[in-house]
């Protein structure tokens, strides 16, 4: 009679573990929690519109490029002085050179704005990152707990021979099994918000905590695709599609002002000593010096002019296939990102449908959980097994989650082609 109401009592103690998740406390436990809440330092929500800002704040690379541009002022000055020199000798003076570091200058501060883009989007993707597996490190504490009721279960079990001590074993490696995931999940975090503090200056170990929210916009191109994503390369591509166009114009008016005849032409030849010798009436010979001087003084200079055209004529070739060079690379990227460009719009637009078919799988799991938790109110489920299919439930709003993540970036790559090279 004494092993039945001992095995009834056990039984029933299973059943009250199972049935509950939630362990009551009393008043003055509340009260020393309540006051060691308190006491813990409140972390401030950080939203990413302020990750982004600080760093761009904190980017060195962003400093270089401003040095870059002013770098760019200066050649303009220095320029400016090589114009007046080649003015004040009479020297043809082209446009192209100043032109060049003019457009330069203006693509660094384009440059400068696209690097932004860039920096937001690296940003967002790492932000984005540490929300993910935050929620899948909480998912797995969670289910931890979980473990530990269903290894007390198992141990009442036992008692009743009701279960195996395998069983029991089996249970507690998959206990530590999910510790140690936990642990790996633990430092793997912890070493992104290292360095999300390194470049954004923003501490969300200790000061910040992630915001959770999630922007979901539908993106759709009225009018001509082509026509879209060709005004975004031509954006893009802006600078350099003028630098090209300069360069081409400048090797033109090279070759219409005779760069080339250098090459009909031959080097003058050292002056002959013996015409500046004169024979005198007694027979003797006087050597002029001073004029066979100026005679050399007028070679010299004769040969270092010849040798400059050969060299601007060299310069001139290797310009011209740079110039060759440069319309087959902005051809080749056009082409490329173009393609990139179209393929992410198509893999948008299936996102869009896979985001509503889990939408609605969501929307009839939560109503199943609204049928199960009836289920628990009326006895007829363990409150432990509901908190199951709740956690299992979450992988959808997570899959939600990766896959408008997916779709913002492919949107912002679509709007910000720039963004995908620093070029």
């Amino acid at each position: 009679m004494k092993q039945r109401i001992k095995r009834i009592l056990t039984i029933g103690s299973i059943i009250g573990l199972m049935t509950s998740s939630v362990v009551p406390v009393s008043a003055a436990d509340t009260s020393i929690k309540t006051q060691n809440l308190q006491s813990i330092k409140e972390k401030k929500n950080l939203p990413l519109e302020e990750a982004i800002a600080g760093a761009i704040n904190n980017s060195d690379k962003l400093n270089l490029k401003s040095r870059e541009i002013k770098m760019y002022e200066d050649k303009m000055r220095l320029q400016e002085k090589y114009n007046d020199y080649y003015n004040s000798i009479n020297q043809k003076v082209y446009d192209y050179p100043y032109d060049k570091l003019e457009l330069q200058e203006k693509q660094s501060k384009q440059a400068k704005e696209f690097m932004k883009d860039q920096i937001a989007s690296d940003i967002t993707n790492k932000y984005n990152d540490m929300v993910l597996k935050e929620i899948d490190l909480n998912k797995s504490k969670r289910a931890l707990e979980f473990k530990k009721i269903d290894l007390e279960f198992i141990k009442g079990k036992l008692s009743l021979e009701m279960a195996t001590p395998t069983e029991v074993k089996d249970a507690q490696i998959e206990l530590t099994s999910l510790e140690n995931d936990i642990r790996a999940k633990e430092n793997l975090l912890n070493d992104n918000k290292d360095y999300f503090k390194v470049i954004t200056d923003l501490d969300v170990k200790d000061n910040y905590k992630l915001d959770y929210s999630m922007n979901y916009e539908k993106f759709k191109i009225t009018g001509s695709v082509d026509e879209y994503i060709d005004d975004k390369i031509d954006t893009y591509l802006n600078y350099d599609n003028k630098i090209f166009k300069l360069s081409k114009d400048y090797m033109k008016k090279l070759k219409e002002d005779g760069i080339k005849d250098i090459m009909s032409k031959t080097p003058e030849t050292l002056p002959d000593r013996a015409s500046n010798i004169t024979v005198k009436a007694d027979g003797t010979t006087e050597f002029d010096a001073g004029s066979y001087a100026l005679r050399l003084i007028d070679y010299q200079q004769k040969q270092q002019e010849y040798l400059a055209k050969l060299n601007a004529y060299g310069e001139y070739i290797d310009g011209q296939y740079s110039v060759d060079e440069a319309k087959v690379n902005i051809d080749e990227a056009k082409r490329n990102i173009k393609n990139a460009m179209k393929e992410s719009y198509s893999t948008l637009l299936a996102l869009e449908d896979k985001i509503n078919n889990l939408k609605e799988q969501e929307t009839s799991v939560n109503t199943k959980l609204s049928f199960a938790k009836a289920q628990v109110d009326m006895g007829l489920m363990l409150q432990n097994d509901y908190d199951k299919q709740v956690l299992e439930s979450e992988d959808l709003d997570t899959g939600i989650r990766k896959l408008v993540y997916t779709y913002n970036n492919l949107k912002d790559n679509i709007q910000m082609p720039w963004i995908l090279s620093s070029k």
